[in-house]
């Protein structure tokens, strides 16, 4: 999969508002052989927030070789551009740490992409760690899931060799951040190890880098966040509350509503197909369905995703075996506001009665919390 390191990286980030002071504007030079057919090219910028991106500048290329630029907003080594073409999904994602950039790439191979930029060339080496390590990942989910219902010690071993590998991956994004010169790097580092780990394994490492980067204003707040608890946090009244009531379509284009749910435990899982985390814990989920569907238990799939195909796809190579909705409108999904989502995967979980009784139950969590409630 040529896409694997744009992709999988790219869809963790979201918007930023910058300063737009003339002497700051990063010029960026593009280089790009072998480009396949005239396309649209967009400059977006880009944070951990949950929202989307915000294109700062664009261009139109030909077929073939590519010679463009683009300008971006400000040089500032705490956030993320996003070079984002219109065809196949392909990213470049970069650190603007300096006045003039350029980028040589080939359409063919675009992970390989060259560049004079020091934080987007360690950027490229963490995120190249990264996905090797999904890699691993993945092939432990494809063994767990070709078991289908199976549950016995092969099963258990399975699993157990997936949220160890889950673990040395937060081990190896946590060192990476601890030892990154650039802030955008590390705070990107701990963004993704917050999908594989606990926030308290990570709040030792975040506290060096207040320490390490402390002009750093993104990394004060993130400091402040995991010293308050509230990092990767949705509103504390969501539990205890009932759950707003939402209406959306499934894969047959049927409408179904959350309160028809009413009657039995249900997980809301909030979720899309391009989200790698969310493909992560699939897994995990699926043995909590299997383990407890028979104990008035069900869950509802709720995906932000905008390609209906790409949808049912991800439902059936992941065996997702329960109802799924969405109104394939992305992060503008009704649903996005409703339960204040920043952050995808997310879950809630719902007594008989629609009431929130827990949220972002992630790994062994979601198991103990439905043994706890499921006797």
């Amino acid at each position: 999969m040529k896409n694997l390191f744009i992709v999988s990286a790219a869809l963790f980030l979201l918007a930023l508002n910058s300063c737009k002071e003339k002497e700051q504007t990063v010029d960026l030079q593009i280089n790009l052989v072998n480009n396949t057919e005239k396309q649209s090219v967009y400059l977006d910028l880009i944070e951990l927030d949950g929202s989307a991106p915000v294109t700062l500048d664009t261009a139109v290329i030909d077929k073939g070789k590519a010679i463009f630029s683009l300008k971006g907003a400000s040089v500032d080594p705490q956030v993320v551009y996003m070079i984002r073409f219109e065809k196949d999904q392909v990213y470049f994602l970069m650190i603007p740490d300096q006045r003039e950039i350029k980028i040589d790439a080939d359409w063919s191979l675009p992970a390989d992409y060259t560049t004079n930029s020091s934080g987007t060339n360690s950027f490229k080496l963490l995120l190249n760690g990264f996905n090797k390590k999904l890699q691993e990942i993945e092939t432990l989910r494809s063994g767990i899931l070709g078991m289908g219902e199976q549950m016995d010690s092969t099963r258990v071993f399975a699993e157990n060799n997936f949220r160890a590998s889950l673990a040395k991956t937060g081990e190896y994004l946590l060192a990476y951040a601890d030892t990154s010169k650039t802030p955008a790097v590390s705070m990107y580092a701990v963004e993704l190890a917050k999908n594989v780990i606990s926030p308290d394994q990570i709040k030792a490492t975040v506290d060096k880098l207040a320490k390490r980067f402390s002009s750093s204003p993104k990394i004060a707040k993130l400091a402040q966040q995991f010293a308050t608890g509230s990092a990767d946090a949705q509103p504390a009244e969501l539990v205890g509350s009932e759950a707003p009531d939402f209406t959306l379509a499934d894969t047959e284009g049927k409408n179904v509503s959350l309160k028809s749910l009413r009657g039995k435990y249900v997980l809301v899982d909030f979720w899309a197909s391009w989200c790698k985390p969310c493909r992560m814990e699939n897994p995990n989920v699926l043995s909590a369905f299997e383990k407890f569907k028979d104990k008035n238990f069900t869950i509802l799939g709720v995906s932000l995703d905008k390609d209906k195909a790409s949808w049912i796809r991800a439902i059936e190579d992941d065996r997702l075996d329960w109802k799924h909705v969405s109104d394939l409108k992305y992060w503008k999904s009704e649903v996005v506001p409703l339960y204040n989502i920043e952050g995808i995967p997310f879950n809630v979980l719902l007594d008989p009665k629609g009431i929130v009784i827990a949220k972002d139950l992630r790994g062994n969590e979601l198991h103990q919390k439905l043994a706890e409630i499921l006797k």
